[in-house]
């Protein structure tokens, strides 16, 4: 009997085992995109901005710096600080593309060393455009410290949006406009309760900002807002009232 030929066996195929050199490589691609994601989202964010905020950890090492430091510097909270003021203070100031915005290039924050007379002071930088608000080191020795800060920074920034008559425009009109603004920042609420006439009251300080790109002159008032005599609704009574102004100037101040 003669011997069948074998069948040639063969083991089963098996698929290979994953190849682990493509799980660097797929680590690699995940970081560009990722570094790339973050860096088109910084530039979004800066674009946003409009302006250069610096915030500055100050000389002194006193305990209000410290405490300044730890509590709006390290943590970004002053430059977000700076950043929704300004939001808001552009909202009223600049409502649309008739009202010419103020060129703002830098701003630069930091505490004082020494007591201020003021809050806040802002100043003019070295270059067109650039800013400095200093704080008062008083501020912090606030019981609310967060208020005290904000409301401070608050004002510092709508000075720096408000145009100044070229130099020449009345210390209290510039002060009361300051006011105005810082308490829309804080008000909102019962401003959207009358807002209607919270847009009037708005639109009024914009056109008084937009006369003051030019040269001061003691007519401007009357000239944007009508005559002094004339009275808003009494729901929403002006937070300041410009033709007080108009009627009692001071004589100018060199602030920025």
């Amino acid at each position: 009997m003669m011997d069948e030929p074998l069948l040639p066996t063969s083991a089963p195929k098996t698929a290979p085992p994953a190849s682990t050199a493509s799980y660097p490589s797929f680590l690699r691609r995940l970081r560009i995109f990722l570094v790339l994601a973050a860096c088109a989202l910084w530039a979004n964010y800066e674009a946003s901005k409009g302006f250069d905020i610096t915030v500055l950890h100050g000389a002194s090492r006193s305990p209000a710096a410290r405490r300044f430091g730890l509590l709006f510097v390290s943590n970004g909270r002053a430059a977000r600080l700076v950043l929704s003021s300004s939001d808001l203070v552009q909202r009223v100031l600049y409502p649309d593309d008739s009202f010419p915005r103020k060129p703002v290039r830098r701003i630069t924050l930091f505490l004082a060393d020494e007591n201020l007379n003021e809050t806040v002071v802002v100043s003019h930088g070295r270059h067109p455009g650039e800013f400095v608000v200093q704080l008062s080191p008083a501020v912090m020795k606030a019981a609310d410290v967060q208020m005290s800060v904000a409301s401070a920074l608050q004002r510092g920034v709508a000075r720096v949006w408000l145009w100044d008559g070229r130099g020449q425009a009345p210390r209290r009109l510039l002060d009361a406009m300051v006011e105005y603004l810082t308490t829309q920042n804080n008000a909102s609420a019962t401003l959207r309760t009358n807002s209607c006439c919270a847009a009037g009251e708005q639109l009024r300080v914009a056109r008084v900002n937009r006369a003051m790109q030019e040269e001061w002159d003691d007519r401007m008032l009357e000239d944007v807002c009508g005559s002094p005599s004339e009275k808003v609704c009494s729901a929403c009574q002006p937070l300041i009232d410009l033709s007080t102004f108009a009627r009692n100037v001071d004589p100018p101040d060199q602030d920025p």
